[in-house]
């Protein structure tokens, strides 16, 4: 059933591109008040870019980008990253895609253009989705994933139990070759859509020169690629190919899902059971560890049992705080309980615009929809972890820590460094501030309305439940 149903959008995808004008960009949600802004014209200016010959000397920047969703020249600094490379790779050599979704024009435009320079494309995406800037890209690469390029979507995980729960959800955009860089890894939690860019906050962390950890991504592709109907075998990989014996404590470290997850086999809880809390450091000085989350969903029983020991933590003297996008309403009771310190820091970047509508029944008022939100899937810590008392590490990816988060395609992304940690420390602190975040335990997603700059607060407490949900036009459940 659910592959004619997928049959039929392709259908209606293919006319409308026939209709559609080869360059453009995805329909985008209207801007607040109904107006069009600079902001939704920028993606055009950038698909209508001349093509050009691929710069040979262009040096891919690495560590982490970030967008901004806020602020409208902020917005589109991972497309413009990720365009770069696709534009500068040359004839000959491989582009290699993983994401969720995929429906800006733009990327349409430069894959094909790749493709016709003889650049090998290859796309998995999951098949929820089939707009027009899908069926382009298509129509040019195929299907046939036994071809040097195609583009394919995956019946729920390409790994994954094929049923209506999973799904292709790892983000990770290979270059064999851009610039004067190869083996060029990029991951994190952005897609290639309008709403990667104008309503979600993403991360998109890039590697060059490192041939192992390129080869181990472009094996998971290919495992990927016969798209399986049962589950794949789950393993780790790091730096060193699959032979990992420090574990995450390596400088680069991938878990990879799908995992059959429970409270006594958890990854995260496994991260977190790590963590010394309070330690002294090498000059002989107490310290707190420091731990930042920035986390799309948390929800479901697992989401509660993560919530119980990031409390614990909190309470045990680490230096936490929490930013969310959607969190379920159990899970929020479980980690907003109080302690002997208060409450976990807890702060939440889901709006709604300032147009939603709120629709009245007799019976009880439909909340309004969250519509901006933080879309990241990363952990960053400075401190003590497995003993080591000057550790500094970053995990990301693709993996929400809710329920749904292990049975589906995902990765799970460790990287040490003080730099990595201080760039996401860096967005991190602009996300907590106001007007970017909201105080989750005095405002609710529709008493805090943004939009253009603007805040309206009518504070109230919401510990309890808040009976709001993530289901507006521009919100994608990923």
């Amino acid at each position: 059933m659910r592959s004619k149903f997928i049959a039929l959008l392709a259908t209606c995808g293919i006319a409308a591109a026939l209709l559609a004008p080869a360059v453009g960009t995805a329909a985008a949600a209207p801007a607040p008040g109904g107006a069009a802004t600079a902001a939704s014209a920028a993606p055009a200016a950038l698909a209508a870019r001349k093509p050009g010959r691929p710069n040979k000397k262009w040096k891919v920047p690495t560590g982490a980008k970030f967008n901004n969703p806020m602020v409208p020249k902020d917005r589109y600094v991972i497309e413009r990253h990720v365009l770069r490379a696709i534009r500068n790779t040359p004839k000959g050599e491989k582009i290699t895609i993983s994401a969720y979704s995929l429906d800006r024009q733009v990327y349409a435009d430069e894959l094909i253009r790749a493709k016709k320079r003889g650049v090998k494309v290859k796309v998995l995406l999951n098949d929820h989705l089939v707009p027009g800037a899908q069926v382009r890209i298509q129509r040019v690469l195929g299907h046939n994933t036994k071809k040097s390029s195609f583009l394919k979507r995956c019946v729920s995980g390409c790994r994954a139990d094929e049923n209506e729960y999973n799904n292709l959800h790892s983000k990770f955009y290979l270059f064999s070759r851009t610039g004067r860089n190869r083996n060029v890894v990029m991951l994190g939690s952005y897609n290639m859509t309008l709403n990667a860019v104008r309503w979600q906050w993403n991360d998109l962390y890039t590697t060059v020169g490192k041939k192992t950890l390129y080869d181990q991504f472009i094996e998971l592709f290919n495992d990927m690629r016969p798209d399986w109907d049962k589950r794949r075998a789950t393993y780790e990989f790091c730096d060193g190919g699959r032979v990992c014996p420090a574990g995450d404590m390596q400088k680069y470290h991938t878990f990879v899902f799908p995992r059959h997850t429970t409270p006594s086999s958890d990854v995260v809880l496994d991260i977190l059971n790590n963590v010394q809390c309070v330690y002294t450091d090498a000059a002989g000085v107490q310290k707190r560890t420091l731990l930042r989350l920035s986390m799309h969903s948390m929800r479901g029983r697992r989401g509660n049992y993560i919530a119980d020991r990031l409390r614990q933590l909190y309470a045990d003297g680490c230096n936490l705080r929490v930013n969310y996008g959607l969190m379920g309403f159990h899970t929020k009771q479980h980690i907003g309980a109080p302690t002997a310190r208060g409450r976990v820091p807890l702060r939440s970047t889901g709006f709604n615009l300032v147009d939603d509508p709120v629709t009245s029944t007799s019976e009880e008022e439909t909340p309004e929809n969250i519509e901006r939100y933080t879309h990241h899937k990363y952990f960053v810590l400075k401190g003590s972890y497995k003993g080591v008392v000057d550790s500094n590490i970053v995990w990301t990816g693709s993996t929400n820590w809710s329920s749904l988060g292990t049975p589906q395609d995902e990765i799970l992304f460790t990287m040490h460094g003080r730099q990595n940690v201080r760039d996401y420390l860096a967005n991190f602190a602009l996300m907590w501030q106001e007007p970017y975040s909201r105080d989750a335990y005095t405002t609710t997603y529709s008493s805090w309305r943004t939009a253009d700059g603007t805040v309206v607060r009518k504070p109230m407490v919401t510990v309890e439940p808040d009976g709001l949900r993530g289901a507006g036009p521009t919100w994608e459940d990923d």
